[in-house]
């Protein structure tokens, strides 16, 4: 295929492309309130366009995001407690053999009381038949216990996490959230995103909800508690109830009573408690039930659920009515067969709905649960739609926990937006002056090249779905910078082979030729950093940022090696005489001097002495002065709030000391005094943290607060994060080396590794010295910085190795030099032309990106110093080692005779 062709094909790739990126332009153009509302977009972008574009990620368009996690040992008791009930039923069908079977709750055991006359081997042998998978661990009389084999209890786990995930993105759908994101992490926890919804309570109560519904049968003839009547302690009171000999306990102190009986429940049974809204719904009256373990019906037979009116009731409060399955509609009627003139409990999240009597067999299968005693009539009416919404959707096979939680308000997410295109525009346009302005014509063509890598990029971003965080805006600018690096690499290499003679069109062919090993290693080290990234990193923000380092790598590799060449060749195509090519290559300016002799590794001890005491003080401070872990790392809350008129801080601080917050961090945030708070405590779980936040705004609220950011992660989340985050650092470091490896001979890697280390210090060097808060984006700067270290690195590796093999004369001390000389040119373009691009956000980003731009600035820069200081000054102590060595064993080496 011929040049024009081949432009041809690029000219229809980037039309394409521009096709492809018309819906996002359309996308960003809409105002925030309708922006993903499918049919307002539809109206703005005609039909023949692709419905595909380039989304705001959560933190740009406001929104609730969720990390739920499944506590799978307590699916595993679940699962036994209703294999105790199908025991029970399958044993005692012919002739009664089994007393009793139930779940030791916590133990993941099925304990199993048999029939004095029953043979337990015999029993044993028919149980394995019937229900695959039970092992006996332990027996005593006509005791036995068992639990599953570790492949069903693997089997088990997985199954709840399914069923978990399934059950809470039917939740979701049922609520017409518009576009949420559902997925579950590797570490086997449940994302969920919200985009643009604002009530957090709400979807923290639809979704943490367990709605484990299940039916159990009160023990009425238990008498245990019956010898407590007369000791009661204050305000504690008893009621018989039922038909038979047993009593509940009533209290305003649920604690109290849990005192009293301990001890005293017996194996087989359970305590749970009945709930009544005193007071107006302020204060909750306590009443104690004594259950059977066995679980007789659970969620599972629940076919679906409704609302409806209570007829018995005096003022025809809601309902919900259950209908259940075929099999659990006649389970229903044989338990209720079995149990006239007995109380059944109806539970709920180990909550005592209701326990009435069961006058007769009930064999409509259909139920009903009545709720709100003590409340009123709204509440009850958005109790029982929000319970049969749940039940309709599935109970979840085990509790969840809220992991973390993460609120943007929808006041900051277009600001932060806003923020983020004036960073990519300001940082392209410094750059594309830049190129213009110092490699001329060739430097146009470089411009082109960066305008068809962004393009390319939004496109492929479209494409695939992804959507564009906050974060994401700062690979988007890193890739634009990176992708620099290659032209920059091309530009000087042809004016290098200019300068040694070469015609004209040969040094560009020539250049091309032996920078195109060069930028596939240099880019390829950064890729495997943020692979790592992606796959150790499952957060919404920065997957967004390693998605678009990964595309945007990818796509630079095409537009520098592949369209640039193109543009050359046809720009440069035709008669044109070795002169005018010089000409248009830039003339005689452009490869006048280039041409330097200085000494880098007469300082390399200095350079390796400053980088050692570095290295020293940055651990020393951090020992003493710490680091400042966000709440990614250390768990806590942060809340970032917004004021209309000023407030002190005394008075937030009081209204956090009320709250039982005396020792919060509070800071101003914003440019005007008392108007932008960032407000910081720890050790709140997530319950005790909404009420703090719904305090705040309550008691700040003549100063109309907007809640613009909240971040909650639990402790044990925030270290598991800040392990995860030094692993990632590992493997990158340990993946670039094993690339190193296969690429370059072993001389090379101590350098390699010694300036990456020296690197990562510069950088750990800035949050510790300005103290600036540590967060997942610090991770991804400490990751991209590994990456842009190598590339640099590479680099000037690539160059010693090719002049080892050209200029076999030069010893290496001199080999060295030429090498860093010949590239410090574009060493020095590079870290500017980064630097360049990175100072869009410097300018115009929020604290949340700023500080991974100034590390990462600071990691240019030192990456400069180090590579041409430190990696080649170990290049050349290795050498000597290495010949040191040699020489001392050819010493000792014995003669032969």
């Amino acid at each position: 295929m011929n040049v024009r062709l081949r432009i041809w094909l690029i000219a229809a790739l980037a039309v394409y492309a521009l096709y492809s990126v018309v819906p996002t332009i359309v996308y960003f153009s809409l105002p925030k309130n309708v922006r993903n509302d499918p049919v307002e977009l539809s109206k703005r972008l005609p039909s023949w366009f692709p419905q595909k574009h380039v989304k705001l990620g959560l933190d740009l368009q406001g929104g609730v995001q969720l990390v739920l996690g499944v506590d799978t040992e307590v699916a595993i008791d679940n699962k036994l407690g209703r294999i105790g009930t199908e025991v029970v039923r399958w044993a005692n069908s012919d002739k009664k053999q089994v007393k009793t079977a139930y779940a030791l709750k916590g133990s993941q055991t099925l304990r199993i009381e048999l029939e004095p006359e029953v043979d337990r081997g015999d029993f044993k042998i028919a149980l394995k038949e019937e229900f695959a998978g039970l092992s006996q661990v332990d027996y005593e009389g006509t005791r036995i216990d068992f639990q599953y084999d570790d492949e069903r209890m693997v089997t088990i786990r997985n199954a709840a996490l399914e069923q978990a995930e399934r059950v809470v993105r039917s939740r979701v759908d049922k609520w017409g959230v518009s576009e949420p994101s559902i997925s579950r992490r590797a570490d086997k926890s449940i994302l969920v995103q919200l985009p643009g919804f604002k009530d957090t309570s709400k979807a923290r109560e639809l979704l943490g909800r367990t709605a484990q519904l299940k039916f159990k049968m009160v023990d009425e003839k238990f008498d245990g508690f019956n010898s407590l009547t007369s000791q009661l302690p204050e305000k504690v009171k008893f009621e018989k109830r039922g038909n038979g000999s047993a009593i509940s306990f009533i209290s305003e102190d649920k604690q109290a009573i849990l005192d009293l009986v301990k001890g005293k429940i017996p194996e087989g049974r359970e305590l749970l408690f009945e709930h009544v809204s005193i007071a107006g719904g302020k204060k909750t009256r306590y009443i104690s039930h004594v259950l059977h373990a066995a679980t007789e019906i659970s969620g599972e037979d629940v076919l679906d659920a409704f609302v409806i009116t209570d007829t018995s009731s005096l003022d025809n409060r809601p309902a919900v009515s259950l209908k259940f399955t075929g099999s659990g509609g006649k389970r229903f009627a044989d338990v209720t067969g079995e149990n006239i003139n007995n109380r059944m409990a109806i539970v709920l999240d180990d909550i005592v709905v209701s326990d009435p009597v069961i006058n007769t067999r009930i064999s409509g299968g259909s139920a009903q649960i009545t709720l709100g005693s003590g409340k009123a009539y709204n509440e009850i009416m958005e109790e029982a739609n929000e319970l049969s919404l749940v039940l309709k959707s599935g109970a979840l096979p085990a509790p969840i926990t809220i992991l973390e939680e993460r609120q943007v308000g929808a006041t900051l997410g277009p600001e932060l937006a806003n923020q983020g295109v004036n960073s990519v525009i300001f940082g392209l346009v410094l750059v594309l002056v830049f190129m213009l302005f110092w490699y001329k014509r060739p430097g146009f063509i470089s411009c082109v090249t960066l305008g068809l890598n962004a393009m390319f990029l939004l496109a492929l971003m479209g494409w695939f779905g992804f959507s564009l965080t906050l974060p994401g805006f700062a690979g988007f600018i890193l890739t634009l910078g990176m992708a620099v690096d290659a032209n920059v690499l091309i530009n000087e290499r042809i004016r290098q082979e200019l300068r040694n003679g070469k015609n004209a069109k040969n040094a560009v062919e020539n250049g091309y030729k032996k920078v195109f090993w060069t930028i596939i290693d240099a880019n390829v080290t950064t890729l495997i950093a943020a692979l790592v990234l992606l796959e150790t990193n499952s957060s919404g923000p920065i997957k967004g940022f390693a998605v678009a380092l990964i595309l945007g790598l990818l796509v630079s590799m095409f537009t520098s090696l592949y369209c640039s060449k193109m543009m050359f060749q046809f720009a440069l195509g035709g008669n044109l005489s070795d002169k005018q090519v010089r000409t248009w290559l830039g003339g005689e300016a452009a490869v006048k001097g280039g041409k330097f002799s200085f000494d880098f590794l007469k300082f390399g001890k200095l350079a390796a002495i400053t980088a050692i005491a570095t290295s020293v003080l940055v651990v020393g401070l951090g020992v003493g002065k710490g680091l400042n872990w966000s709440v990614d790392f250390a768990g806590g809350t942060e809340i970032e709030l917004t004021f209309a008129k000023p407030v002190e801080t005394q008075q937030i601080r009081q209204i956090l000391k009320d709250n039982g917050v005396p020792s919060a961090t509070l800071q101003s945030a914003g440019s005007e005094a008392n108007k932008r708070f960032l407000i910081r405590f720890e050790k709140v779980n997530n319950l005790e943290n909404q009420k703090i936040r719904d305090a705040l705004l309550s008691g700040l609220k003549p100063f109309s607060p907007d809640l613009l950011r909240v971040d909650y992660v639990g402790p044990l989340i925030g270290k598991e994060i800040r392990n995860q985050g030094l692993k990632s650092v590992i493997w990158a470091i340990l993946g670039v080396l094993i690339y190193i490896g296969l690429r370059f001979d072993v001389r090379f890697a101590p350098g390699a590794v010694v300036k990456m280390v020296v690197d990562i210090f510069v950088i750990m060097g800035f949050y510790v010295l300005f103290y600036r808060s540590f967060d997942l984006t610090s991770i991804a700067a400490l990751l991209t910085a590994v990456g842009y270290s190598v590339n640099d690195t590479i680099v000037i590796y690539d160059r010693i190795r090719q002049n080892l093999v050209e200029k076999p004369r030069l010893g290496m001390y001199e080999t060295v030099n030429v090498s860093l000389n010949e590239t410090l040119t574009r060493t020095i373009n590079t870290s500017v032309t980064t630097i360049l691009a990175l100072f869009g956000i410097l300018a115009f980003g929020s604290a949340q990106i700023w500080n991974f731009a100034a590390a990462m600035t600071a990691g240019v820069i030192a990456a400069t110093l180090s590579s041409n200081f430190i990696a080649s000054s170990f290049l050349i102590w290795f050498e000597s080692v290495k010949k040191d060595s040699s020489s001392t064993k050819g010493q000792r080496r014995p003669a032969h005779t």
